[in-house]
């Protein structure tokens, strides 16, 4: 039985992909450290809705410095990209997504490509997917 809770956190995510959600295919990979990944033969790829999110991140490299030399620091500017699965769509893929695996995104201008660099379960079944964009040749 599901609590009240579980029941308003569903409508919520029902909300939130209706109006923010896109679809994407998941490819399962096989990686190897030494070779280019692999599609996975046991997992079969499938079509799933989520929340795509890309911001820009900023970081600041600071190294040793002693008395008043190097008083400035380095900034790295950043795209921080994630998907986020809700936990019902979680449920129907059959699998869990891996390290390494792949995110196409059919319905963005030039399909990109993006591999899966973490993975960061929520506590209510969800998944945060982090991904990097992945060359592709021309």
């Amino acid at each position: 039985m599901t609590s009240p809770f579980d029941a308003l956190d569903a409508l919520a995510s029902g909300a939130a992909l209706e109006g923010f959600g896109e679809e994407a295919v998941l490819i399962p990979r096989r990686s190897s450290p030494y070779a280019e990944a692999a599609a996975d033969a046991d997992r079969m790829a499938v079509k799933v809705r989520g929340i795509f999110s890309a911001l820009a991140a900023s970081s600041d490299l600071r190294g040793q410095s002693r008395g008043g030399e190097f008083t400035g620091t380095t900034r790295v500017v950043s795209e921080q990209t994630a998907f986020w699965i809700a936990a019902a769509q979680v449920a129907e893929l059959g699998f869990r997504p891996a390290k390494g695996d792949q995110i196409r995104m059919p319905e963005r201008c030039g399909s990109p490509c993006y591999t899966i660099s973490a993975i960061h379960p929520t506590s209510m079944g969800d998944l945060n997917l982090l991904l990097v964009r992945e060359d592709v040749a021309e």
